[in-house]
């Protein structure tokens, strides 16, 4: 290596053919300026040791014309340079291993992506959210009722399943007419089962099997007792039925066939079929309606104070209702169910007055109001 005026470096090499090309490459840049041809020193071996020696490039620096005529020529081998790179491929390095890439190339293809990519309008953006947000709140929702019917599930396995809530007592209340046995045995309740494994529903049907019972409550008193609260019927009226009276109560239900007399009014000229006569039955519509007169007389009987002395009723013309009592002797006729409580009072004076005789009153027409006397 050796130095030349105006600070140009040359490089010597080995070959040749390297120096042919060299002064081929400078005639085509500086084809005006004629430099002079400079005898290279020989080359021996001893100059070069290639396997000490690191090469190192240098760039020549052209001279001021040089720069003038290059400007332009740099300008297009910029530009030219610059469509290279961009339509390069990155080169990988096998040595360092990594890939070396031009931050331009990355930035258009950064771009071309982002113009692949279709913005989507603000309000499909935002019905998208609402339904993801839609659908979040139905998977909570699930998930909170699952949860819920598993602990459900696990409270009612124990409760169903723990010994702890065996019936141990029942109690009984509200029973005048029927034993506390008879209820038990109605209820079909048995000891040691589990509190929550009976029907209340079938335990009231159970129980009204005995017409004297109306209505049934059932309560569970944790851990281990049943208490049945009953509503007994109370007989008001009886029927003749043979030698043997059935025990009925205001609203035409049969509690019981007795062949003891009850000391009770006793209902005559009922419609119901002798068939139907039935503890548990009821009467027909049509005499029931009529027991609501029958209720209507023997209420204001009782605040009149002649309740006691009335024995039968009978109820076979609704124009004309006729009360017999035999302790006085006499029948009264009350006609319809108007003015009941002024015929009552008439009756009642009638009855002081003809103490004594046995006979009829006729007050079916308060116009009309007179005693025949039996003879």
């Amino acid at each position: 290596m050796k130095k030349k005026k105006n600070n140009k470096l040359d490089f010597y090499y080995l070959s040749k053919d390297n120096d042919k090309n060299k002064r081929v490459r400078n005639k085509k840049k500086h084809p005006k300026k004629k430099l002079k041809k400079v005898n290279p020193e020989p080359m021996n071996d001893d100059m070069f040791n290639l396997d000490n020696e690191i090469v190192i490039g240098v760039t020549v620096l052209p001279d001021k014309n040089q720069k003038e005529n290059g400007k332009k020529k740099s300008k297009k081998k910029s530009k030219k340079k610059q469509r290279k790179i961009e339509n390069r491929k990155p080169e990988y390095d096998a040595k360092n291993k990594f890939d070396v890439t031009d931050s331009n190339l990355n930035r258009k293809r950064g771009q071309a992506q982002k113009k692949n990519v279709k913005r989507i309008p603000y309000e499909e953006e935002k019905k998208r959210r609402k339904k993801r947000e839609k659908q979040f709140r139905v998977v909570k929702l699930i998930l909170k009722i699952l949860l819920l019917i598993a602990v459900i599930v696990g409270v009612i396995l124990f409760l169903f399943i723990s010994p702890i809530f065996n019936i141990k007592n029942i109690d009984v209340q509200g029973n005048n007419k029927i034993n506390t046995e008879e209820i038990k045995s109605l209820s079909r309740l048995n000891l040691e089962e589990n509190i929550f494994k009976f029907s209340s529903k079938k335990i009231k049907e159970n129980l009204k099997e005995n017409a004297y019972i109306d209505s049934a409550e059932i309560k569970r008193k944790l851990p281990n007792t049943v208490e049945i609260i009953v509503t007994e019927r109370v007989p008001k009226y009886q029927l003749e039925y043979g030698n043997a009276f059935v025990y009925i109560d205001t609203n035409g239900n049969m509690l019981e066939i007795s062949n003891e007399k009850a000391n009770l009014p006793i209902i005559r000229g009922y419609s119901t079929a002798q068939d139907n006569i039935k503890a548990g039955n009821k009467l027909t519509d049509e005499d029931c309606n009529k027991l609501l007169t029958v209720e209507k007389i023997l209420r204001t009987a009782q605040s009149n104070g002649i309740y006691d002395i009335i024995t039968y009723i009978n109820i076979s013309n609704d124009k004309n209702y006729t009360i017999e009592m035999p302790s006085k002797g006499k029948t009264a006729y009350l006609g319809d169910d108007t003015s009941m409580n002024d015929k009552m009072l008439i009756l009642k004076e009638i009855l002081n007055r003809e103490e004594g005789k046995n006979g009829e009153v006729f007050l079916n027409d308060l116009n009309k109001i007179f005693f025949r006397e039996k003879v």
